[in-house]
C-alpha cells in the first residue's frame, strides 16, 4: 500500500491496474462459463452457490500463474464482473423452467424475454447505488462473503495454489462424467450415473433409496457444509420417516403398492406440504426483515448527504439511478404491453408494481446479505408470481417472466454490494465497480434463458434428471390457483410449519426444510454426503484447510461435470449423440 501514501487519486488510478482489457475479458467469460454451469446445477438441486471467491480464484490463476501480472485492484475488476454475469442466472431457474414443464414453452418470447430480464439486472444494480457509502462505511455491515473474497484477494500466492485445486478438481469431475457416458458411444458402463442401494440391500420396494453418483452434487455439498445438513434431514423426514408412517397408519390406497407408495405418497403429501412450508417460509422472511426495511430506507436517505473530505463521492453520480431507472421501467412496460395484451392502463400499472416491489426486495436483500449473507431470492420470486397473477389478469407467462426479472434484480443486488464489500476493502474504487457491473450484468439472465432452452430440449425438465424443484414447486402453486383446486389443508399446515422454523434463528431455515421435501432423495444423499464430509474434514483438520483446500476443489467438481454436461446437451441437441 505503499504507493497510494502522498499520491493523488488521479496519479494512483494511472499507475495501478485495474479496469483492464485482460480483465474485462476474463471477466466476462470466465462469468459466462459459471452462468452457464450453475444454471444446470440449480435446476437439479433447487439452489445456487455464489461465484465470486471461484472468479476470484481463476483471476490469480491466470493473471499471476499465466500471465505474470495482475493487481489485487485489477482482479477484483475480473471477480466483479463474472460474478455478476454469473450471480443473475438464480432469478431465472427459479421460474421460467415452469413455463416449459406446464407445456407454455412456445409462447416463450425470446427478445421480450431477453429485455424484461435485462431490464431487473440494471434496476438491481442502479437501486443500490447510492447506499455503498452508508452500508459499508457508515452502518460497516459484515458481508461475509465479500469479506471472504477480499482474503482471497489479498493473497495471491494462495490463489495460484487453489486455483490448481479448482482445476484438478474440474478435469477429476468432467473424466468421471465422461466415463459414465460411455454407453452413448457404445463403451463399456464402468460407472453408472445412479445407483439403487435398496435393491443391493434387500429393502422393501417403497423404501426409494437411489442414489445419484454426482460429483457435481457431492460438491455443492461440500461447499455448504453443516448448514445444508438441513437439506438431509429434510429428505430423510420426508422419505424414511413420513412415508412409512402413512403407510403404518393406512392411509395409502389399496391399488398403490409396491415402488409406487413413495411416489404416491411425495405427490398427495410431502409435495404440497413443501410448497406450503416454502410460502410460510418466504413469508416469515418478508416479515423478519420489516426492520431490515426501515433500516435501509434511512440510510438511503442519508446516502445522498454523505461526501468525502473534499465535497465529492466515488460513487456514480446520481442520474445513473435516474437513468437506470427509467430504462428499466421502460423494457417492462413494453414487455408487459406487447406479451401480455393487457392494454396500456394495465401494462403501466403492471410495470409500475414490477419497479416499487424490485425496488424494496433490493433494498432488502441488501441488507438482509450484510447482516446475514442469506438472500432469499427464490421466496421473493415465488411471492412475486403470486402477487402478479391477479394483476396480470392470470397471464401465466408474462407472470413468470415478471416472477423471474425480479429474481434478477435482486440477486444482482444482493451480489453488487457483496462485491463493494471486497472492493472497499481491497482499495478498489466504487464507481468503476459500478460501471463495470451495469455494462455487463444483463449477459447472465440471457445465458440462463439460453441454456433453460437448451437443456428442456436435449433432456426435458421436471424429471429424474432434471428436476428443478423450485420450478416444480412455482408450477403447482400456479396450477392449483388456476384450476382452483388448492390443497388449503396442507398449504396451511406447511405453511405454519415453515413460518415457525423460519422464526428459529436460523436464516431461511423454513425454505430449506420446505426445498427438501421437494427434492428427489437421488440427489439428496450424495449433497448431505458432502455436507458430512465438510464436516468432518472441519473437526479434523481446521477450517483453514475447509477454505484453503477443500472449497476450492469442490467448486472445481461442481463446475466440471456441470460444463460436461451442457457439453454433451448440446451434442444430443445437434442429432451427434441420441439422449
Amino acid at each position: 500500500m505503499e504507493r497510494y501514501v502522498g499520491q493523488s487519486v488521479t496519479k494512483r488510478e494511472e499507475s495501478y491496474r485495474e479496469v483492464t482489457p485482460v480483465a474485462i475479458i476474463l471477466g466476462v467469460l470466465w462469468g459466462a462459463f459459471m452462468a452457464a454451469s450453475f444454471t444446470y446445477a440449480g435446476m437439479i438441486m433447487g439452489f445456487t452457490s455464489g461465484g465470486s471467491a471461484i472468479a476470484a480464484i481463476v483471476g490469480w490463476g491466470i493473471l499471476r500463474g499465466l500471465l505474470k501480472k495482475g493487481t489485487v485492484v485489477e482482479n477484483n475488476i475480473v471477480q466483479t464482473i463474472a460474478s455478476a454475469v454469473n450471480i443473475s442466472v438464480s432469478g431465472v431457474i427459479f421460474t421460467i423452467p415452469a413455463l416449459y414443464i406446464m407445456g407454455l414453452h412456445q409462447e416463450i418470447n425470446t427478445l421480450y424475454f431477453f429485455l424484461a430480464t435485462a431490464a431487473g439486472a440494471i434496476l438491481g444494480i442502479t437501486f443500490i447505488i447510492p447506499l455503498r457509502k452508508q452500508m459499508i462505511e457508515i452502518d460497516r455491515l459484515r458481508f461475509p462473503t465479500g469479506t471472504a473474497v477480499a482474503t482471497i484477494l489479498k493473497t495471491p500466492g494462495s490463489g495460484i495454489e487453489k486455483a490448481r485445486l479448482l482445476f484438478f478438481g474440474m478435469i477429476l469431475s468432467a473424466l468421471v462424467y465422461l466415463i459414465q457416458q460411455f454407453p452413448l458411444f457404445g463403451l463399456p458402463h464402468i460407472i453408472p450415473e445412479v445407483v439403487d442401494l435398496g435393491s443391493v440391500l434387500h429393502l422393501p420396494e417403497w423404501i426409494n433409496l437411489t442414489i445419484a453418483l454426482s460429483l457435481m452434487v457431492f460438491g455443492m455439498g461440500l461447499i455448504t457444509g453443516r448448514n445444508g445438513l438441513i437439506v438431509l434431514a429434510g429428505g430423510i423426514l420426508s422419505y424414511y420417516i413420513i412415508t412409512p408412517v402413512v403407510k403404518a397408519l393406512g392411509w395409502i390406497p389399496a391399488d398403490v403398492q409396491g415402488s409406487a407408495i413413495s411416489g404416491y405418497v411425495y405427490g398427495t403429501m410431502t409435495r404440497p406440504l413443501g410448497i406450503g412450508m416454502l410460502l410460510g417460509g418466504s413469508i416469515a422472511g418478508l416479515i423478519l426483515s420489516l426492520p431490515v426495511i426501515a433500516v435501509a430506507m434511512k440510510s438511503l436517505a442519508q446516502a445522498s448527504r454523505v461526501k468525502d473530505k473534499n465535497g465529492n463521492s466515488e460513487e456514480l453520480p446520481i442520474y445513473y439511478l435516474i437513468g437506470g431507472a427509467i430504462l428499466a421501467f421502460a423494457l417492462l412496460l413494453i414487455t408487459a404491453y406487447k406479451l401480455g395484451g393487457l392494454g396500456l392502463g394495465r401494462s403501466l400499472l403492471t410495470a409500475l408494481i414490477g419497479v416499487a416491489w424490485i425496488f424494496i426486495a433490493s433494498l432488502l436483500v441488501a441488507m438482509s446479505t450484510g447482516m446475514t449473507d442469506w438472500s432469499p431470492v427464490s421466496g421473493l420470486s415465488l411471492v412475486s408470481v403470486m402477487i402478479l397473477l391477479y394483476l396480470t389478469h392470470k397471464n401465466v407467462p408474462l407472470t413468470i417472466l415478471m416472477g423471474a426479472t425480479v429474481g434478477v434484480a435482486i440477486s444482482g443486488a444482493a451480489d453488487m454490494m457483496q462485491d463493494l464489500k471486497t472492493g472497499h476493502m481491497v482499495g478498489a474504487i466504487p464507481s468503476r465497480q459500478q460501471k463495470v457491473e451495469l455494462l455487463t450484468a444483463w449477459l447472465g439472465p440471457i445465458i440462463a434463458l439460453t441454456v433453460v432452452g437448451l437443456i428442456w430440449n436435449a433432456y426435458g425438465i421436471g424429471n429424474d434428471k432434471v428436476p428443478a424443484p423450485q420450478a416444480m414447486a412455482l408450477k403447482s402453486m400456479v396450477d392449483a390457483v388456476l384450476g382452483g383446486n388448492v390443497p388449503i389443508d396442507k398449504f396451511i399446515a406447511g405453511g405454519l410449519l415453515g413460518f415457525v422454523l423460519s422464526l428459529s434463528g436460523i436464516p431461511g431455515l423454513g425454505v430449506l426444510v420446505g426445498l427438501s421435501m421437494y427434492l428427489p432423495m437421488l440427489y439428496i444423499i450424495p449433497y448431505g454426503i458432502g455436507c458430512v464430509v465438510n464436516e468432518i474434514a472441519k473437526r479434523k483438520k481446521g477450517y483453514e484447510f475447509i477454505v484453503e483446500k477443500v472449497l476450492p476443489f469442490a467448486a472445481g467438481l461442481m463446475v466440471g461435470e456441470a460444463a460436461m454436461t451442457l457439453l454433451f446437451a448440446v451434442l444430443t441437441v445437434a442429432g451427434v449423440l441420441q439422449p
